[in-house]
Order: structure tokens, then C-alpha cells, then sequence
């Protein structure tokens, strides 16, 4: 065989792999498919929407992940948010905290609030509740042991919103 068969084979190999592996995940898209179907074996569903601007962002945030459970009939039907600001301030919920406009939820709901929001980490720019359901806004980073803490905290919520 002559080096230019060589060559000619090599190249028609390269034109027909190349596209293929391409179109594979990389490992951190394995990661976050991985933690998407764990939440969704825990009935948590998953979507992208955007968050809303806060008065320190001069552009609109990108769409984020959401991780959320769906509405229920015996839900609350107040809604609410809570952004994760970029200052600590004595007016913000637990100091880093925001409350979308004057919404806020039950005393049940905010003290579950109360116990998980002081230990996620900043990954998690924020926390609704609402006709949508019950949902934390994540940039999915932090892996299994962040994900574990989202689903008790939208479980423990939802428990709350139905007392």
C-alpha cells in the first residue's frame, strides 16, 4: 500500500468518527443528566427559566436550571421568590435573601426556609413557590451532595404548603 492510500483512509476515517464523537456529552453533561434523572426517579422535574433582574444587575441573568416539584390541589396558592442577592443586607431574608415583590410564603413554609437556605450553597440563586410549584433555581454545580439537599428542601416545602 502506498503512503497516499494510507493517508486517503486515515482522512475518510477522521470525516465519518469525527462528527460522531462530537455529538457525545462530555463528562460534566453525563454529570448533569446523571443528577436530572435522580431527581426525577424522586418526582422532581426539571426545566430552564429565567430569573428575574434585581435592581443590581444591569442585564437580565441567563436562563438557570430548575429543579421543581409540580402544584398540588392542597397547595399553597400564595406565590413567592426569594433571589439570592450579591450583598449582605440587615433588610434581606437570613442577610443574602430577597423577596420578590410583597409576596411572601406560610409561617410553615418560612421556617423550613429558615433551616435549609443558611446551608446551600450560592449555586442556588433562588426559591419559588406558585401556581408553577414549588422550585430551586440552580446552576447545578456542587454535584450529588447539593442535589440531595434541594430535594429535601422542595420535599420539606411542599409538606409545609400542604399543613
Amino acid at each position: 500500500m502506498s503512503i497516499g492510500l494510507i493517508i486517503a483512509l486515515i482522512v475518510a476515517v477522521a470525516l465519518v468518527l469525527g462528527p460522531v464523537m462530537m455529538m457525545r456529552p462530555n463528562p460534566a453533561q453525563k454529570r448533569k443528566e446523571l443528577m436530572r434523572l435522580a431527581a426525577r426517579a424522586e418526582g422532581v422535574q426539571y426545566s430552564v427559566r429565567n430569573l428575574p433582574r434585581q435592581a443590581d444587575e444591569a442585564e437580565k441573568p441567563d436562563p438557570i436550571a430548575v429543579y421543581f416539584l409540580p402544584p398540588t390541589e392542597a397547595g399553597s396558592s400564595q406565590s413567592w421568590m426569594l433571589l439570592r442577592t450579591r450583598y449582605q443586607h440587615d433588610i434581606h431574608f437570613l442577610g443574602w435573601w430577597a423577596w420578590r415583590d410583597g409576596n411572601r410564603p406560610t409561617d410553615a413554609e418560612e421556617n423550613v426556609l429558615r433551616g435549609y437556605l443558611v446551608n446551600l450553597p450560592e449555586s442556588v440563586k433562588a426559591v419559588s413557590a406558585g401556581t408553577e410549584g414549588i422550585g430551586v433555581y440552580w446552576d447545578e454545580t456542587g454535584g450529588e451532595p447539593v442535589l440531595n439537599e434541594i430535594l429535601q428542601l422542595l420535599k420539606s416545602l411542599k409538606e409545609a404548603s400542604s399543613r
